[in-house]
């Protein structure tokens, strides 16, 4: 049982002057050491997360979260299952959707794209591509115009501009005639242009949904699946539970991309185990030294307990003494590890390193904060410094005063 007085005790032991100083040398660095290694957990778990959440907007916010479709991959009744799919867990709009492979060909080069043909009155102002329009709108992506939104990159492969021609062929819609198998294709007029800063920029263009349909021979008003955007896209449970019945599928982004996400999940995990270490050593530093403790103390442990102390009070005196390097280190790593994930970027730039090519586009490390990890890793280094701690205070309960007092 704990009382006030090892509380009391422990706390002093803390703060007494301790006659052997290699005791108060190895105190010390173990404090220092959980300070270091909650600190460095912090920051770069913060970046770690920062890069997650950047990499997640900037490409998961231009292809499509999910989509419904069928094995034929056409739909014409899809206008009915709009308002039970709104209703979904995390589903923040829902719209239809033709989507093709195709080559984008003009004077100047050629390209395999990824063409979307959207309704305008469904696209959410709030998409990721909708913010990134460098030029023109998609509200001028009206049925019958054939225009056509790129991506800058794309662009600049085709070496197109505003009101140029881009010829769109695809294998979807193909025929066959006497001459072999010819691809749909059509001319489209570049109305927009836009950059998320991901491969997008590079790979896809939108069109009207009506006009894709035309390109792949679709018959009129159908879609070739319907498309879900999500508040948060990591959240795929709904659809991966959600009842389908012969022929019917949903396919979301995991089918693309992800393999990037797991690989980015398992970095930031390996990352976090490999710093863990370093709590690890400074919870053994934390053991040593209160062990050197006990071996220092043993004649003051003998004269409490003659005065009335059982042994756990002592336990606890000593459990107290080894923690409070855990909680001050692991305290104060967190509040220096916040500080200086805020000011990482000043930092850096202050001692010339140059990290910014890996942080992306906008040229800043990016930092997010989790209050649910950074809570765990203090708790974490705080039950690690306490586990420490419990054989040497069991060994300073075992002390017999007759003995330890023999020579006194």
């Amino acid at each position: 049982m704990f009382y006030p007085l090892s509380l009391f005790i422990g706390l002093r032991y803390t703060q007494a002057k301790k006659s052997n100083g290699f005791v108060s040398f190895v105190s010390l660095f173990s404090t220092g050491g959980i300070l270091i290694g909650v600190m460095a957990l912090v920051t770069v778990l913060s970046v770690m997360n920062g890069f997650e959440e950047k990499q997640k907007v900037r490409i998961l916010g231009a292809i499509p979260h999910v989509i419904y479709s069928n094995d034929k991959q056409q739909l014409t009744q899809w206008q009915d299952k709009l308002a039970e799919f709104a209703t979904l867990p995390h589903v923040t709009a829902v719209a239809g959707i033709v989507t093709a492979e195709a080559l984008a060909q003009t004077p100047k080069g050629l390209e395999g794209v990824q063409v979307q043909g959207v309704f305008p009155d469904m696209h959410p102002a709030n998409e990721r591509v909708s913010q990134s329009m460098l030029v023109g709108d998609f509200a001028e992506l009206t049925a019958g115009s054939y225009h056509v939104v790129v991506g800058r990159q794309l662009a600049k492969k085709l070496g197109v501009t505003l009101g140029d021609k881009i010829r769109l062929m695809s294998s979807k819609g193909s025929v066959f005639t006497p001459l072999g198998r010819m691809p749909s294709q059509r001319n489209f007029v570049v109305s927009g242009m836009f950059e998320v800063g991901a491969e997008a920029d590079s790979l896809q263009v939108f069109v009207n949904a009506e006009d894709a349909a035309r390109l792949m021979r679709m018959p009129k008003g159908s879609v070739s699946g319907i498309r879900f955007y999500l508040d948060d896209p990591f959240q795929l449970d709904a659809f991966d539970q959600y009842p389908l019945t012969a022929g019917e599928t949903f396919i979301d982004w995991r089918s693309s991309h992800g393999q990037f996400f797991q690989a980015v999940k398992m970095e930031k995990s390996m990352i976090g185990i490999l710093l863990c270490l370093i709590v690890a050593v400074a919870a053994f530093n934390i053991l040593s030294s209160s062990v050197m403790l006990v071996t220092d103390k043993e004649s003051e442990v003998a004269i409490l307990k003659t005065l009335g102390l059982n042994n756990q009070n002592i336990i606890a005196i000593f459990m107290v003494q080894g923690a409070w390097s855990g909680v001050l280190g692991a305290i104060v790593g967190a509040i220096t590890g916040l500080v200086l994930s805020i000011n990482i970027n000043p930092v850096l730039s202050t001692i010339g390193l140059n990290l910014y090519a890996a942080a992306g586009q906008g040229g800043q490390l990016p930092v997010l904060f989790d209050p649910v990890q950074i809570a765990f890793i203090i708790v974490g280094a705080m039950t690690l410094s306490l586990a420490a701690t419990f054989y040497p205070a069991w060994r300073a309960a075992r002390v017999k005063p007759a003995e330890a007092l023999r020579y006194e």
